[in-house]
């Protein structure tokens, strides 16, 4: 992704104000006899005076995001700091809208998005990268299905491209959130035959992991030196699984002693898990934290996700 392209990761609530605020200087611009009519940012709609609240205010935003983007100027869309700028800006809305209104927002956007199909295979691979890729802090399954929803029937997508998307859809709505974690076998040192559901725990974290991956090592370390989860799990409140899905015995037997003692060690020796895409493995590692019920609660977190949860729920 472009590093000119900034990425707003704070409250939603804060772009109606910032939008807002943009669109009061454009009005006393107008007001001046200055306005620029070659604008390279795009500037969305500003909420009537009459909503004061400020999720009204969002919800108006939302709504009326894309009314002023002139979705059939390719030049402009291909500017990073105009139409690349305006999706980051509106996918970062997303986390503060009910579900519905954004599967609703979504399809509404790549209708008009398809008025020239240029411009809609920019805002694809833009939502592709944004939405989907495990390196961008704004991934999200939930986010990116409605999108392959679409995806798979728009004419505007080849037959090939279509059949991937089908794929990725597939893909994206296992172990989805409120679903029952997909149940598996996996060896441990000390049973050789182990099943998800054989383990129970109030809050289970399945922790897929790759031995010698950088990212694995960084969370396994940050993990292990938290005491209240420690305690946790001390107190069989909380418990981690550790799966090596890659399945090499070797592998999995030299790199035992780099994983913490008060975690379940597993290694799926037969590859299932990886062979029929039980999981979205698509990053190293992947987790998810399952309820008592292994019901999934967060997918594909990360520390961060997982430790808003805990504090969230007083834990």
């Amino acid at each position: 992704m472009r590093k000119t392209i900034v990425i707003v990761m704070a409250n939603a609530l804060c772009l109606a104000l910032l939008f807002s605020a943009c669109n009061q200087k454009k009005k006393q611009a107008s007001d001046a006899g200055t306005v620029n009519t070659t604008e390279t940012v795009y500037t969305a709609p500003k909420p009537p005076e009459k909503l004061t609240a400020k999720e009204d205010q969002l919800n108006y935003v939302f709504e009326h995001y894309w009314d002023n983007f002139n979705f059939s100027d390719t030049t402009k869309i291909l500017n990073p700091d105009y139409g690349e700028q305006a999706l980051v800006n509106y996918v970062a809305m997303f986390p503060a809208m009910p579900v519905e209104k954004v599967n609703e927002g979504m399809e509404d956007f790549l209708d008009q998005a398809k008025q020239e199909q240029k411009g809609f295979d920019y805002f694809k691979q833009k939502l592709d990268s944004y939405l989907f890729d495990p390196n961008s802090p704004m991934r999200s399954d939930l986010f990116y299905e409605p999108v392959l929803v679409y995806y798979t029937s728009s004419d505007k997508v080849s037959a090939d491209e279509k059949m991937r998307y089908r794929i990725l859809l597939d893909l994206v709505r296992k172990n989805k959130v409120n679903s029952i974690a997909t149940n598996f076998q996996f060896k441990t040192k000390i049973k050789p035959v182990n099943s998800l559901t054989d383990f129970q725990s109030p809050l289970t974290l399945l922790f897929f992991y790759e031995p010698g991956c950088s990212n694995c090592e960084e969370v396994i370390g940050q993990l292990k030196q938290q005491e209240s989860i420690n305690k946790m799990i001390a107190d069989k409140k909380f418990q981690i699984l550790a799966i090596y899905p890659e399945g090499s015995l070797e592998i999995w037997e030299d790199y035992a002693a780099q994983i913490p003692s008060n975690w379940i060690n597993g290694v799926d020796e037969n590859q299932v898990v990886l062979n029929t895409g039980l999981y979205d493995l698509k990053a190293s590692p992947t987790i998810y934290l399952l309820d008592k019920d292994k019901r999934v609660i967060l997918k594909d977190t990360d520390l961060a996700g997982l430790g808003q949860y805990l504090m969230d729920n007083g834990l």
